[in-house]
């Protein structure tokens, strides 16, 4: 896994796509390895930051993805939020 740390300025920030589907690969003597982009700035624990990249790449290795998961659960709970307040009496 290669993970590459950016500077986090303002410009930088509005153009990220935070959630992200498409993943990211790098060709080192013919093999596809998994590349991670981590906008880091002063007072960012970047070991966490590490760790939290890693950890994801495990879990996608294993089956598990685990923004996909996020974005179906937020989008279920928009549509709940939804009914819920289309059902309550004014």
């Amino acid at each position: 896994m290669i993970i590459n740390l950016v500077a986090a300025d303002d410009d930088y920030m509005k153009q990220l796509d935070r959630l992200s589907i498409r993943t990211e690969t790098e060709s080192i003597l013919n093999v596809n390895v998994r590349s991670v982009t981590l906008p880091v700035a002063v007072g960012r624990n970047l070991a966490v930051l590490v760790e939290a990249a890693v950890r994801n790449y495990i879990l996608q290795l294993r089956g598990k993805d685990s923004t996909k998961e996020f974005l179906e659960r937020h989008q279920t709970q928009l549509k709940e939020n939804e009914q819920n307040h289309e059902n309550r009496p004014d």
